[in-house]
């Protein structure tokens, strides 16, 4: 028997210092899948939480063989699926989403930092669908049959929104691309 089993025997007791010890080892791992599918830090953290407690009042139906953690993460992403599902739709804002400092000279690591940032506002630009999809096949490693199961859709379903949600991610990677290039041209900031 595993410290995983032995905590989660405990938890199933109703061993508080248990649940301490389960949530300080996973927490990180749960918010971070809660944020990269809600895209907001104070709601990640209240799934978070929401996830534990779900999953403590619910322990006592975990039953292997998959590891605890996978179970868990599975609560938080079905959270925070239900979360975004429940909200109303909010338009996404380009200039706020643009808010990208002047760098002057670029190094080689600063244009990688310039491409993660980038990224990373391209993906808050997608819809929540797409960035939901994304999430969960590149950050979660979820395959495409898992993610059917997840969000209740057929596997060809789940290859069509992955592909549309790579085009949406490029496409809207390429907008702020291009938006940069043109407000550093128009400013002045082109030092080439």
């Amino acid at each position: 028997m595993d410290q995983d089993d032995i905590l989660i025997e405990l938890c199933k007791a109703g061993d508080q210092k248990a649940q301490v010890e389960i949530y300080r080892k996973y927490f990180r791992q749960v918010y971070n899948s809660c944020l990269r599918i809600v895209n907001n830090t104070a709601d990640a953290e209240d799934l978070m939480q929401n996830s534990f407690i779900d999953a403590f009042n619910k322990i006592k139906h975990y039953r292997g063989p998959s590891s605890f953690g996978g179970w868990l993460k599975r609560i938080a992403v079905n959270n925070s699926i239900d979360f975004l599902a429940k909200r109303k739709p909010q338009s996404d804002d380009l200039e706020a989403a643009l808010e990208i400092s002047d760098t002057g000279s670029l190094t080689d690591e600063s244009v990688i930092e310039y491409t993660v940032e980038l990224v990373k506002k391209a993906i808050t630009m997608i819809n929540d669908d797409y960035r939901i999809i994304l999430s969960l096949s590149l950050f979660e490693g979820y395959d495409h049959e898992e993610i059917g199961q997840i969000l209740r859709l057929s596997q060809a379903n789940v290859r069509t929104r992955y592909s549309r949600a790579r085009q949406s991610l490029i496409q809207c990677y390429n907008q702020l691309q291009h938006k940069k290039t043109t407000m550093t041209e128009i400013n002045g900031w082109d030092k080439r």
